[in-house]
Formats: C-alpha cells, structure tokens, sequence
C-alpha cells in the first residue's frame, strides 16, 4: 500500500512556478556561466592537463550540475497548461541546444582533454583509477573526435551551422506534432459500435441535421473508433484524417536526412547510420539489416496465415450486412477484426475488461508489485507542488535502509498542448557531488490515458497497463540507478538496449497472478478479474503477433532505408519509400494520399538509425524474463534485487553486454525471444 507524506524531501532544484520571463534568464545564466567554465579550461597550462583538473570540472560543472537545469527548461514545453511558458521553453531549449552544440565543438576545450591523455601516457600524472573515472576519460574523448573537432576550423564553423539547422528542424517537426488541433465532425450513427462512455467529454454539434460530435486525433479518440466502429468508412475517415495531419514535416525530414548524411560525411563515415551505429551495441548497419531481414523472413509466413484468418471475419461480416467482399485487408480493417477475432475466438472484450482497471487501483497495485520486486518503498506526497493539479509527486526508499532513493511524477491523462504518446522524461540524472554527498534522480511519467469522467473514473484498456508497466520501467531505471557521473545515470545506456529493462517488465502484464492483483472492478473494489477472462486475455498474446512485429520491422526498415543511403537525392519521395516498404514488408498498403511518416516522431527525436532498438532490446529482455524470473518466481524479490544491483543501478557505467552476461551467467542469446512470439 503507498503511503502519503506532507513534508517531502525537496527533489534536486526542480522549479515548476518559472514564468517565461524567468525561463529566458535563466537560459541566458546557464549559457553566461558555461561560457566562463570554458574559459576556465581553456587556460589550464597544458602541462598541468590532468583528470582532476581538466575532466573533473567538465563533468561536475557542464554535465553534473547544469543537465537538471536544462532538463527543467525543457520540460515545459511538453506538459504546462499555458502556451506562454510552453513557447518559451521550447525557444529557450533551442537556444541551450545551439549552444550545447557550440560547447560540444569547442577545439581549445578539446585539445586541453588530448593532453590529459597525452600527459597520462607520458607518466605525468596517473591515470583514474575508478573505472567510472575513466569511462568518462574515454567518453569524452569520443564525444569531441565524433564531434569533428579533428577537422580544419573552417569545416568545424560549417558543421557547427548544419547541426543548429538539425536542431531547429528536430524541434519544429515535433512541435508540429505535439500542437496539431485536427478534428474531424462524425454524427452518432456514424460512431455506431462505440461505448457510451466514449462521447461523455465530446463537443457535441450537427451534421446533416443530424446529432454528431467533435473528435480529435488523440490516441483516446484514435483507437477506439479504429477498433469499435462498425461503419467502414468512418474507420477508413478517421486514419486518412489522422494520417494526413502535419504535412510540412515531409519537407523537414527530407531535409534533415540531408544535412545528417553531409554531417556524417563530413566526419569520414559513408552513412548517417553508419555514424550513428559505432557507439551501439549493433555496431554496424550490415547487423541491423541482417537482423531485420532474418526476423521479417521468420515472420512473414506466419503473417500470411493471421491475415487470411481476419480476411474470414471481414467476409462474414460483410455477408451478413449484405455488402461487397473485396478480399483485400485494408490498413483500416486491421485493428477492428483484430479486436473481433480476440472478442470471437477468446470471448475477450476490451471495454469488460477496463471496467476491472480503474487507473487509481491498478497504480497502487502496480507500485505495490514494484515495491515487492524491487525491495522499494512509494510514498505519496500530499497537496504536492507541480505544474498541473493532475499531477501526482511520488518519493522512493530503499524498503530495506529506509534511504531516500529519488522522487516520480506521473502527469497521465491529456490536455491541450502536452506531449501527446507516453514517455518518461528523466528530469534529473543522480550523482556524486563535489562534496562527497549526492543528489538523487528524479523523474516524470508522462501519458495520455483517458480522463476520468462525471460518471466513471479513467478506466485503462489492457494494452495501455502494459504501456503503463513500461513507462514506469524507464521511470525505475532512473530511480534505481546509483552513479558516480550523471552521464552515466539510469536510461543512459546503448541506445538498443535502453528499452530492454522496460519490456522485459511487460512480461508481468500476462501473468495470472499479477493480472488478478491489478483488477478491481470500479463499482466493487473486492470485485477481481474472472479467472476465465483472465486466462482468455493470456491466450491472446500472441494474437497477430506477426503481423504487429513485422510493423516493428517495417519502422526499423524505413528508418534504416533513409539513413544508409550515401547520396543526398534533394527529390527523395519519402512517401513512397513509406508506402513500398509497408506493403512489402507487412504485407498490408498504406491509405492512399496519406504521409504516415510526417507524425513519425521517432525519426526526429532521437531514434534515427535507433528504431530497430526496440526489437532488439526485447531480445534481450525476453532472455531476461525467461531464463531469470521465470523459473524462480516472477514475484521472488530475491531475483529483483539481483537485477536491481546489476541491470538498474549501474545504468551505463558499464557496457550493457557486460551487464546483461553477469545477470544471465551466459551470453545472451535469442531463443527464448522467438519462442514467445511462437517461432521454435
């Protein structure tokens, strides 16, 4: 049971009251002081270039100090009500990136962290002997050369240029994502198949002299009429609708995908993926592709079979209605005889089962879950200060020392403006203070579950408690994480294996006993999840498990078609690579005079030459869960703790195989991967 307190403990220098004008201030002393940090630097004589000298301030006063901060700043424009504020954080953002850009380039900086290593070589001063320490030697040092800065100065000043372009464009094309007001005008019978609950905080209007409602293209509005409403044309109008939204960032992508391949050019790699890949744990691109390739082709055949079961439904039903069978599964049909078939052949019904899964039940028994595993302690803060009365402020302990551990935030239903997927946002990396002492993590889960209504709290569908369980997974990779450097904190790990920890934690999501602990029925809390419901839903698991893997595959494939390529083509239909590859390798088409890609947010926000990441990461996480946990109890705290103090703790201040060997005792490998998907 989560416990409440009054007085918390005061979590890093987190400010939600900032008025815009305080954010620019801000910004403006954050870049004033790094300027003098620099110069600082820039004056060590070179014979005196050591660790402590040269290393240390960097990483306690450009990183340590200065990324809680900045991760303030740019928090804003993700979640606060007020538009003001969410401008000027995304302005002030910008302007810390242009100059994160600029520190991250500076030769005179560079060159005094080439002598430590030149003067650790000649015997002037030791090396670091913590290996913490000298990861982050190495670290930075890869940091600057990746940078450019063995270029002459004039290509160094062009690169600067071509990576504040990449900035801007990185920011307007979500900004354009995060800010798009699309709605589209549907009379109730048009909506016929959707529960009544789902028009309850709709703006009503009417159409044809008809009753209609007002819908946006928000995921609570989104899914729901792709998987319930029985008129075809409605779900065909609501995914042209939602896929034609932010055309403009076709453009910016294309441009973007330019100025990443003259960047990596620049810097002596033949591709963007090919830079991007080095720091990885796949290396290479010729890996990710093979690995790709290998799993579309295990796949496919299956998918063949699960497309021709609901082309069956979609006839039947067509039949009965009495009208024309095309014998085509279209991009629209999908999730709506995907969710037929589960009802039909599992007798599984989303909207019964949410009604076992108020969102206020299903946290606390999902935190309690998380204590048990983890040997943690949650206390909820009372009347807690936050940037949205919707907010909730929790403090973690350790269950066994009583230590303060780090603070969460969980920010989980939708408004105008705020970030519009589910993520969690580390707002402040931990680590050991100059002193001696340390500051510990603190981190927000952002989502947009459906808001609680006048007459039923925010029911969560089973799908949105698996995102839940993942969300929170990064959220307690921050929270367990115990560095040294905040470079090395929680979720800063290989970028292909950061996801792992979260969907290992995805597994829980389909065990009986953990199923049946989340429920309450929201009329009648003792009320639990019938055991035949129960063991329906575990049957459907693997329901069109092909089909949504090879979508996986296919973001993978579009996102590594348009950063292998080793020639700018200023021409690039994007659209068209999108629409070939989906019908290749999904086997469905796209609708037609869409640009799906447009609110594609990965490819602009980090993951390019990344999206594969997520399935290579469940390999891993699949080998985790059913070789470790599995076997010993998936609620066995003993096995927790092991995978707390190895896998959560050491975030990236080790090589990610090297966590993932001493867990397992083996290397890993990827038959317990295939065999969940139902491949021997």
């Amino acid at each position: 049971m989560v416990s409440t307190i009054t007085n918390p403990t005061a979590p890093a220098q987190l400010n939600w009251s900032y008025t815009p004008e305080d954010l620019r201030k801000l910004t403006d002393k954050i870049i004033e002081d790094g300027k003098k940090i620099d110069k600082q630097i820039e004056e060590i004589p070179d014979d005196e270039c050591s660790f402590e000298s040269v290393i240390v301030p960097i990483g306690h006063k450009t990183e340590n100090e200065i990324e809680i901060i900045e991760n303030n700043i740019d928090f804003f424009q993700h979640v606060s009500p007020n538009k003001d504020i969410r401008d000027a954080s995304a302005e002030c953002s910008l302007k810390l990136q242009e100059f994160g850009i600029e520190r991250s380039m500076n030769k005179k900086v560079y060159q005094k962290v080439a002598k430590v290593i030149e003067n650790i070589k000649n015997g002037k001063f030791k090396a670091p002997e913590n290996p913490e320490d000298k990861r982050l030697l190495e670290k930075i040092d890869l940091d600057f050369r990746r940078n450019g800065l063995a270029l002459p100065d004039d290509k160094l000043a062009e690169l600067k240029e071509l990576k504040k372009k990449l900035t801007n464009l990185s920011i307007e094309f979500s900004r354009c994502i995060a800010e798009d007001k699309t709605t589209y005008v549907f009379t109730k019978k048009e909506l016929d198949g959707l529960a009544e609950d789902f028009f309850e905080d709709l703006e009503k209007t009417t159409k044809d002299g008809e009753e209609a409602f007002v819908v946006d293209m928000k995921y609570p509005s989104y899914f729901p009429i792709l998987k319930l409403a029985k008129n075809e044309n409605t779900r065909k109008t609501m995914m042209k609708t939602y896929s034609q939204r932010c055309k403009p960032n076709v453009d910016r992508l294309r441009e973007a995908l330019g100025l990443r391949l003259k960047i990596a050019n620049m810097l002596g790699y033949p591709s963007h993926s090919h830079f991007k890949l080095e720091t990885k744990m796949a290396k290479n691109p010729k890996n990710v592709l093979e690995f790709l390739q290998g799993l579309k082709e295990k796949l496919q055949p299956l998918a063949r079979e699960e497309i021709k079961k609901l082309l069956e439904l979609k006839k039947a039903e067509k039949t009965e209605l009495n009208e024309p069978f095309d014998n085509e599964l279209h991009d629209w049909d999908f999730h709506y005889y995907n969710r037929m078939l589960i009802e039909k052949e599992y007798a599984v019904k989303d909207d019964e089962i949410k009604q076992y899964l108020p969102i206020n039940e299903v946290t606390e028994e999902m935190l309690g879950i998380y204590e048990k595993i983890f040997s943690l302690k949650c206390v909820e803060v009372e009347n807690p200060v936050v940037w949205h009365p919707d907010v909730r402020q929790l403090e973690i302990y350790d269950k066994k020392t009583n230590d303060y551990m780090g603070t969460v935030y969980l920010d989980l239903y939708p408004r105008e403006g705020k970030y519009t997927h589910a993520a969690c946002f580390g707002l402040a990396s931990g680590f050991d203070k100059e002193d001696g002492s340390h500051v510990y993590p603190v981190a927000a889960m952002v989502a947009n579950f459906s808001k609680p209504t006048s007459t039923k709290p925010s029911l969560l569908k089973h799908n949105e408690v698996t995102t839940y369980y993942h969300e929170l997974g990064h959220v307690f990779h921050q929270i367990c994480s115990h560095t040294k450097w905040s470079r090395f904190h929680g979720t800063n790990v290989e970028r292909d294996f950061v996801e792992a920890p979260s969907q290992m934690l995805e597994n829980w999501c389909w065990e009986p006993e953990v199923l049946e602990k989340l429920s309450h029925h929201y009329q009648d809390k003792n009320k639990k999840l019938p055991r035949n419901l129960i063991d329906s839903l575990i049957k459907t698991k693997n329901v069109n498990a092909a089909i949504l893997n090879l979508r996986q595959i296919f973001f993978g494939s579009v996102d590594m078609k348009l950063h292998t390529m080793e020639k700018e083509d200023k021409n690039l239909d994007i659209n068209k690579i999108w629409n070939d590859l989906r019908k290749e390798i999904v086997l469905i088409e796209n609708l037609k005079d869409t640009w799906g890609i447009s609110t594609f947010d990965h490819i602009m926000s980090g993951y390019d030459s990344g999206y594969y990441g997520y399935l290579w990461s469940e390999v891993f996480s699949a080998d985790m869960y059913f070789s470790k946990f599995k076997p010993i109890g998936i609620l066995n705290p003993e096995i927790g703790e092991k995978y707390r103090n190895i896998i959560l703790k050491n975030g990236g201040s080790k090589d990610a195989m090297d966590l993932l060997k001493e867990f397992l005792g083996r290397e890993p490998n990827n038959e317990a991967f295939l065999k969940s998907l139902g491949i021997n």
